[in-house]
């Protein structure tokens, strides 16, 4: 299914871990930009769906085109709408990241590169090492329940490690 939303729960979960590096929402934005291309074929109804977006390759490229998307957004925004860099910077600090260049480059980078990883698991025309070999080593690791109930349990840590992350910097 495009736009898979259990892709995002091991995003959360790295977003909880380094938040002051992290974007989740640039990792959020390249897992979106890189699924659209499965949604083009899907419309097309032409085999395969996963194609050069969802190799390590494509994926890396789309992340780092997200990043300065989204880094390109940012600049624009901080110089025509006021009061924007004040408001970057009254952010907390796990929350900062969402608009840092760092914190947007590595999401977004950090979103395409395990798109590949966590789609080939499941998708048998998933060519993750592309154009090297089209080979799929990924495929039937683990079960597909077991792939969704993973993202789905470090997407529940992620939100409760955020959390408590988040109420110590306000007290703090």
């Amino acid at each position: 299914m495009p736009f898979t939303p259990f892709h995002f729960g091991p995003g959360l979960f790295a977003k909880s871990i380094v938040a002051r590096h992290f974007s989740w929402l640039a990792f959020i934005a390249s897992q979106i930009v890189i699924d659209c291309e499965t949604l083009y074929y899907l419309l097309q109804r032409t085999y395969p769906i996963h194609r050069f977006f969802h190799t390590f390759f494509g994926a890396t490229l789309v992340g780092g085109l997200t990043g300065l998307a989204l880094f390109s957004v940012k600049s624009v925004a901080s110089k025509y709408v006021s009061g924007s860099t004040g408001l970057f910077g009254r952010l907390r600090p796990s929350l900062r990241s969402e608009f840092s260049t760092s914190g947007l480059f590595i999401g977004a980078l950090v979103g395409g590169i395990s798109h590949p990883f966590l789609d080939g698991i499941m998708h048998g025309d998933v060519r993750p090492f592309a154009p090297w070999t089209n080979s799929n080593p990924l495929l039937g690791l683990i079960s597909w329940e077991m792939l969704h109930l993973s993202c789905l349990i470090f997407g529940m840590l992620g939100l409760g490690i955020m959390a408590i992350r988040l109420s110590r910097e306000q007290a703090g």
